[in-house]
């Protein structure tokens, strides 16, 4: 049985929430989520089954109010967390399933979100056996963009924009330079998200950070930061990872936060 995939004393909130994934799989509503009357009536069922409550009349879906919302087929959920914990990889899932690695990614977000707001004992050994790790596709992306990080930082030259001329001067910490014969500065991060993000001593750790899964009020705190500013960066960082072609590690550094918020 599936449920001796968890330990013994996890079984209860394993089929506790194997149930629930069935509930939203099979999309059975019993309450409105909203005001948890039980009198509602269908309004629709593609593509997804939409109900009315009788009492609050709000609108909504078995995936309202959770993480799982907009995220159909609901079916797949049960797939993914299955296969997770057979430790079967990313890749192989998006393959069984005909969907991309970033759908099966933020999938598996969603369920650890889930899991930590209803079931925080199978949300620990959960996250403490799948995810204290990066699965290859996400190691080598974050060392891609470390290795372009860090290459950004420490480069004292760059081609001048307007002229080609090779003679040129690195102006602060940043991006930014200036060139000795036609005198014009140029920043080399002007067209990207990172264009107006201070604080480049803080980017390598930004990023550890955002990849171990810490959540906006952690790093505020550990990096001295308002979460205002976390907030930014962390939409921006993902926007330049995209830019990078590491897309996977965008999805799960965006997925991850929400997971633990």
């Amino acid at each position: 049985m599936i449920y001796e995939l968890a330990p013994a004393e996890l079984h209860d909130e394993f089929k506790a929430f194997h149930h629930n994934l069935g509930k939203i799989a099979s999309q059975h509503v019993e309450v409105c989520p909203f005001c948890k009357n039980t009198k509602f009536y269908k309004v629709r069922t593609k593509p997804t089954k939409t109900y009315r409550c009788k009492a609050c009349h709000k609108y909504f879906t078995v995936s309202t109010n959770t993480p799982f919302r907009r995220l159909v087929p609901f079916n797949e959920l049960e797939v993914i967390f299955i296969s997770r914990i057979k430790n079967i990889s990313y890749n192989n899932i998006a393959k069984q399933l005909d969907i991309s690695l970033a759908k099966v990614i933020r999938r598996e977000c969603a369920i650890i979100n889930y899991l930590q707001n209803n079931y925080p004992s199978l949300h620990n050994w959960y996250t403490h056996k799948k995810q204290t790790t990066l699965i290859p596709t996400l190691e080598q992306q974050y060392k891609i963009i470390k290795d372009k990080v860090t290459n950004l930082l420490g480069e004292q030259n760059q081609t001048c924009i307007y002229c080609g001329s090779n003679e040129t001067t690195k102006v602060g910490n940043r991006a930014c330079y200036r060139c000795r014969c036609c005198r014009h500065s140029f920043n080399i991060l002007r067209d990207t998200s990172l264009n107006r993000i201070p604080k480049p001593e803080l980017w390598l750790q930004f990023i550890d950070l955002i990849v171990s899964g810490a959540n906006n009020l952690q790093i505020a705190k550990t990096l001295n930061l308002h979460n205002d500013t976390v907030r930014k960066w962390r939409s921006n960082w993902c926007k330049m990872m995209k830019y990078w072609h590491c897309d996977a590690l965008a999805i799960w550094c965006k997925y991850k936060e929400e997971g633990n918020n």
